[in-house]
């Protein structure tokens, strides 16, 4: 329990990280866009609450490569179609981080939040089906409504 707690911590750290990216910005920094940023967190959020859903499974997840295999290989798991949405949201963020790449407001909303939502309501089930009721939810869905692009 005590590292789905620290993973839950994580998950709102990170969705404050994203409200503070899509938030209002100083004046220097109205015209910046932090879409790749977006992106990054949007998949840093879904990859803790898949490594939360893999601590109650016993798995120690030390990276990407790893929590990729276990998502596409675990039979209890693979009940859950969620790979191609989680990878999808990872090679986003890869082109975002490595390539430089930015989204503009409908590709984030249509294509990753759809995706993100997926991933997060599959890891949500089975953490609920593990007796854990305080599960964060969340909602990413008010952060990019706000944006201007």
């Amino acid at each position: 329990m005590e590292d789905v707690n620290r993973y839950f911590n994580l998950i709102k750290h990170n969705l404050n990280l994203l409200d503070l990216l899509t938030g209002d910005r100083p004046k220097h920094l109205k015209d910046e866009d932090f879409s790749d940023w977006q992106v990054t967190v949007i998949f840093y959020i879904s990859c803790i609450y898949m490594k939360t859903v893999c601590s109650l499974f016993d798995i120690d997840i030390q990276d990407h490569y790893t929590l990729h295999s276990i998502i596409n290989t675990r039979t209890d798991l693979s009940l859950y179609p969620i790979s191609k949405d989680y990878r999808h949201i990872e090679e986003a963020s890869r082109d975002a981080r490595y390539e430089g790449r930015k989204f503009d407001k409908d590709y984030l909303i249509k294509r990753i939040l759809e995706k993100y939502n997926k991933v997060r309501d599959c890891a949500i089930s089975i953490i609920r089906q593990k007796g854990i009721n305080n599960v964060v939810h969340a909602d990413i869905k008010p952060f990019l409504e706000r944006l201007n692009k």
